[in-house]
């Protein structure tokens, strides 16, 4: 997580030298992991996420609005929330909204891919 905060740091920086008035960040920028058992293990609170108080900080410094993706815990503790938050100039958090269409893929002979399985 912390190589992704720094290459959004970066963006930052690029986006208030550019004169943006705000940046939108993808989704799942704080970390993609290799499985679901990874994914919720590496899930944080966005009161305990380096990587969101790090956005938080740069909103703040920069006076840059940043709308991010991010994962957040879900309440069973066995999946992952798929946020969307938005993060003021002055680093508040102000709005979040949570992704409700989950990808599902399972192709025969080829990927098999269930978001549903660690995202609530």
């Amino acid at each position: 997580m912390a190589h992704n905060l720094r290459q959004c740091q970066s963006l930052v920086k690029k986006a208030v030298a550019a004169g943006a008035k705000a940046l939108f960040l993808p989704e799942a920028s704080d970390y993609i992991a290799n499985s679901a058992a990874e994914t919720v293990s590496l899930v944080r609170s966005v009161e305990d996420s380096d990587f969101v108080k790090g956005l938080q900080n740069e909103a703040r410094t920069s006076s840059l609005a940043i709308n991010v993706g991010i994962h957040e815990p879900a309440q069973d503790g066995e999946k992952v929330k798929n946020m969307l938050i938005w993060i003021d100039q002055k680093g508040d958090i102000v709005q979040k909204y949570q992704k409700l269409h989950l990808f599902d893929v399972d192709i025969e002979g080829g990927p098999v891919l269930k978001e549903s399985k660690c995202v609530f």
